[in-house]
């Protein structure tokens, strides 16, 4: 496979100052356990945790109604275990650091429409391409700290949806594709790089893709050998999570992109896993089957993929929760993401928090890290190479 070379809005000699810093406080969010919250729900059967940020809030969906009954789905902020409601019919799919909230509201029947909210909760629409009409749905899936949101929507011919950009605007703009008619965005970091996925020429394949919205370049970034991948994040170094399915198409894993290499993250025993959130660590987390075909929330550390319930307390074990999924991690190594319970009759999932422990204590180096790591990115550019 042909390598791309693409220009990257980081700094080789940032990275060299902060490594130390990085390392150490890596070494120090590999948690041996996690202390567990289910996060409950707005009264109905089910609520999902889709993304955390630094400060520890927590955004996804929430129904309300009955344990037995759902009345519909309500915008969640938990800080922590204390749960904010806000819009009904509504789902924040990302949260940057300082609360503001990408995702979709149904101000007309099922279909969701790009929207935003602030840290106060006032959400924006913003416009897609057909006027917000129904079955026309967009989506805000992904926010940086400046405010820039991306995401996707249906054409206004029906016939295909379009990767978008909102840069601190209500009017979008549409990112190029790998040359098919089709694509998403679906993260994007403080550097102006997005990902996500995207047809190649003559829609023969779905490809992760990368944008760089600064030079407007895209970049294929390959699969493991089957037809179809999917980069779901990105952080603020640039490295990447996602899935691709391997030679054959019969199975897909989850992937991990370093700017060098596309990397095989396996499962834990079964035969599909998908990588869905990363921090700046370069910790992974998402799903895997196990060898029974049944699945679990895993984490990978760098070396090693992990079954998030094999460091629960085994009185929970007991008690019934399983782990299901791991959607969101922050740079403390907390993580969210859904559990069941069928003990208890939590069968639909519960959004759920862990928190490491014992806690970090050396973030402010990390912080401080990263913040040398930002600043160096508006003065130089670094080139590295990926394969496409």
């Amino acid at each position: 496979m042909k390598s791309k070379t693409i220009k990257y809005s980081s700094i080789k000699l940032a990275g060299l100052a902060a490594a130390g810093i990085l390392f150490l406080a890596a070494s120090q969010a590999n948690a041996t356990s996690y202390a567990f919250q289910d996060l409950g729900t707005a009264g109905g059967p089910w609520s999902m945790a889709l993304a955390i940020n630094n400060a520890g809030q927590t955004t996804g969906g929430n129904s309300r109604g009955t344990p037995i009954r759902d009345d519909g789905e309500i915008l969640t902020i938990w800080d922590g275990a204390t749960m904010t409601t806000s819009d009904l019919d509504s789902r924040g799919w990302s949260i940057n650091s300082s609360g503001a909230i990408a995702g979709g509201y149904a101000d007309r029947g099922f279909w969701f429409f790009a929207s935003t909210w602030n840290a106060a909760g006032v959400r924006t629409d913003l416009e897609d391409l057909a006027g917000r009409k129904d079955e026309f749905w967009s989506v805000g899936q992904g926010i940086n700290d400046l405010g820039q949101v991306v995401g996707a929507a249906v054409a206004a011919d029906n016939n295909s949806y379009k990767p978008l950009l909102w840069d601190n605007s209500t009017t979008p703009t549409v990112l190029d594709t790998l040359g098919g008619q089709t694509g998403e965005a679906l993260g994007i970091n403080n550097a102006g790089l997005a990902v996500g996925n995207s047809f190649t020429t003559g829609d023969a394949a779905s490809h992760a893709t990368l944008w760089d919205i600064n030079s407007g370049s895209v970049t294929d970034l390959g699969t493991l050998g089957g037809i179809d991948s999917n980069a779901l994040a990105i952080n603020q170094i640039g490295q990447i999570a996602g899935w691709s399915y391997l030679t054959g198409d019969l199975a897909q894993h989850a992937t991990f992109w370093d700017g060098a290499a596309l990397t095989d993250l396996g499962t834990l025993g079964g035969t599909n896993s998908s990588a869905l959130a990363l921090n700046n660590l370069g910790q992974v987390v998402g799903w895997s089957e196990l060898a029974d075909g049944s699945q679990h929330a895993m984490f990978w550390d760098g070396a090693t993929l992990i079954d998030l319930n094999s460091l629960l307390d085994p009185a929970l074990v007991s008690a019934g929760w399983v782990l299901k999924e791991a959607a969101g991690i922050n740079d403390h190594g907390a993580i969210v993401g859904t559990a069941v319970n069928d003990l208890l009759g939590i069968t639909n999932g519960h959004a759920f928090l862990l928190s490491p422990v014992p806690e970090p204590e050396t973030y402010a180096m990390l912080l401080a890290g990263l913040g040398l790591m930002g600043a160096m990115a508006r003065r130089r550019k670094v080139t590295v190479k990926l394969h496409g």
